[in-house]
């Protein structure tokens, strides 16, 4: 890519996107997982196009998908309102306790 590489937001909506982007993202989930563990340039793969990067509290470097997904009420049950990859399991722990 000449200039440099940019971001790409990924847009998912309807039930069929959510199923269809589940294994999509699965897939790039282990390319990037094969990207990372090579010696070799990453060449077409960039990460930093489809992921945002980060650091947990522990210092691990995080890749978040650039997603926004859509579906119908009641199909994202199983997904939990907050994720818990930047908490510090610690403090929640010594909150719990507080009374």
């Amino acid at each position: 890519m000449a200039g440099g590489a940019r971001e790409v937001l990924t847009l998912q909506l309807g039930h069929f996107a959510g199923f269809v982007g589940a294994h999509w993202w699965n897939q790039q989930d282990a390319a990037l997982g094969q990207a990372t563990d090579s010696k070799e340039p990453l060449g077409e793969l960039c990460p930093d196009v489809l992921y945002r990067t980060g650091r947990t509290l522990h210092g691990q470097e995080t890749y978040t998908p650039r997603l926004i997904l859509m579906d119908l009420k009641g199909s994202l049950s199983s997904l939990k309102e907050e994720g818990g990859l930047y908490r510090d399991k610690q403090l929640d722990a010594a909150i719990a306790w507080e009374c």
